[in-house]
């Protein structure tokens, strides 16, 4: 279209294109992502009660959309597109067609199709990420000392993301003009950062407080143990009988160690390196962004 319209007569420009590559992005990172949750649900499998037929189904419904959400965000994305077209400046517009209704007809087709499939993929990451808070409340046990089972849907929540903030740091580095003179995507970019950290944090945030109350539990046994220990030493002291003091004191040492294995067990669900690599992600680019407009700002 940007060809005949005569808007690249100074040859081929990407930034000006790239829009073309994010529906097939976002398809891509849907069946990724719906990988990365059916190979999660699997590894989740230890921790659930539940029968192979009841498994078979949550597994279906963790990587489906239903029908009915599917055809709800198509609507949204014709409405979504309707309205920003007519937001869009003139010399966007320009760009595609001598008037703005011809150049948004011709636009229709790819834009609302990329529409529908960012609509359709989000709808998808957020009932996945629900439904992963819905499998952590089907465990019935959590075993502080067998956790891996608990950190399975924690790659699925970074990994969701992240894939939010490439594409919107993708977006503002290429087509920063298109951003400035567009309320709606600029809306769309600011948000994408704290919906990254709600899609790490929130499913997460339920297995996390189980873990907690579980280390609490532990906790409180192991100081009872602790305190009974410590009063029939004492009532031994008082007694004047040390016979089995040295007994006694051996196992508070062990019964102190244990407390203190306890109290620095981890009660977040996730692996040390997967928040690693999501900070690196969310952090990173913007670090180069701001290094760079400092050695701007001093002429380097």
């Amino acid at each position: 279209m940007l060809w005949w319209s005569g808007s690249l007569r100074d040859g081929f420009d990407l930034s000006r294109i790239f829009v073309v590559a994010i529906a097939p992005y976002i398809v891509w990172v849907r069946f990724y992502l719906d990988g990365v949750a059916a190979r999660a649900m699997d590894a989740f499998r230890p921790a659930l009660s539940v029968s192979d037929d009841e498994f078979a189904r949550l597994r279906y419904e963790l990587t489906t959309l239903p029908a009915p959400l599917t055809r709800i965000a198509t609507v949204a994305a014709v409405v979504g597109y309707v309205v920003n077209a007519a937001l869009l400046p003139d010399r966007i517009i320009a760009q595609f067609g001598p008037s703005r209704a011809l150049a948004a007809l011709m636009l229709a087709p790819v834009a609302i199709f990329t529409l529908a499939v960012v609509i359709i993929s989000t709808a998808q990451a957020v009932r996945q990420l629900w439904m992963v808070d819905i499998l952590h409340g089907l465990a019935e046990h959590v075993n502080l000392f067998r956790v891996k089972p608990f950190y399975a849907f924690s790659g699925l929540a970074a990994r969701t993301g992240m894939s939010f903030v490439v594409l919107a740091y993708l977006i503002m580095a290429l087509r920063s003009d298109v951003v400035r003179d567009t309320p709606s995507l600029q809306l769309l970019l600011v948000a994408m950062v704290p919906t990254a950290i709600a899609c790490f944090v929130l499913p997460l945030y339920g297995m996390h407080e189980r873990l907690v109350a579980e280390k609490d539990r532990l906790l409180v046994e192991a100081n009872a143990r602790f305190e009974m220990l410590l009063a029939r030493l004492h009532a031994r002291v008082d007694e004047e009988i040390l016979t089995d003091a040295d007994k006694i004191s051996h196992q508070l040492s062990s019964l102190a160690t244990e407390r203190e294995t306890i109290a620095r067990l981890s009660t977040w669900p996730w692996q040390a390196t997967t928040m690693t690599g999501f900070l690196t992600t969310l952090v990173l680019p913007l670090l180069i962004w701001l290094v760079q407009r400092l050695l701007g700002r001093f002429g380097l």
